[in-house]
């Protein structure tokens, strides 16, 4: 065999073998934007006023750091001071209350942009009309769960019933960042105000 012949067949086993475990994105995987993650998050209500003051600060700084055109810095926000994992909150305790309720799982979830898509193979994803709901976990406890995007207002009072009962069941807050909006969801008028925000 020559020299070229034989640095061809290196190349071309290299070229075979990233073919072979190139990542294949799933069509019907729930695919979200990084930009987008946990934006839209819920938190243990001990956060509630710690998450205001955020809210706050957010809105401040977007004021101030616009120059007409775009803004000029990011407001990056600390971790919360209760963090859902510390919660301990069983995955199959929650997946559990959303297949009761009518949702369904999407076969997986992926992130990513344009032709970059990675798979998120500590995340679960799942859909009830246009509510989708998110759920990070380590092992069988869950870490976050937040929403990639609000739900169709069609859907509101659908929507209105799944957050009181995550209040009731788990004692949490809907957090978007957003909107720089806290949500007391145990409170039937404070889900209102919340959906009127856009209206």
């Amino acid at each position: 065999m020559s020299i070229v012949n034989f640095i061809k067949n290196i190349f071309k086993t290299v070229s075979t073998q990233q073919i072979v475990t190139k990542f294949k994105s799933d069509p019907n995987a729930y695919c979200f934007h990084e930009d987008y993650y946990c934006q839209i998050e819920y938190l243990p209500k001990e956060n509630f006023s710690t998450a205001s003051k955020v809210g706050t600060e957010i809105i401040e700084h977007t004021e101030k750091t616009f120059d007409g055109c775009g803004w000029t810095s990011c407001y990056i926000r600390n971790e919360a001071k209760v963090s859902t994992k510390s919660k301990q909150f069983k995955v199959a305790e929650l997946v559990d209350l959303l297949l009761a309720e009518g949702f369904s799982e999407y076969s997986s979830v992926t992130k990513g942009y344009s032709t970059s898509v990675f798979p998120c193979h500590n995340t679960r994803a799942f859909k009830k009309l246009s509510i989708v709901l998110c759920i990070d976990f380590k092992r069988d406890i869950i870490e976050n769960v937040w929403h990639n995007n609000s739900p169709y207002h069609g859907d509101n009072e659908v929507y209105k019933s799944f957050l009181l009962k995550m209040a009731e069941k788990y004692n949490l807050l809907l957090t978007d960042w957003w909107k720089s909006i806290i949500v007391d969801i145990s409170i039937p008028n404070e889900i209102d105000k919340y959906f009127e925000y856009d209206e």
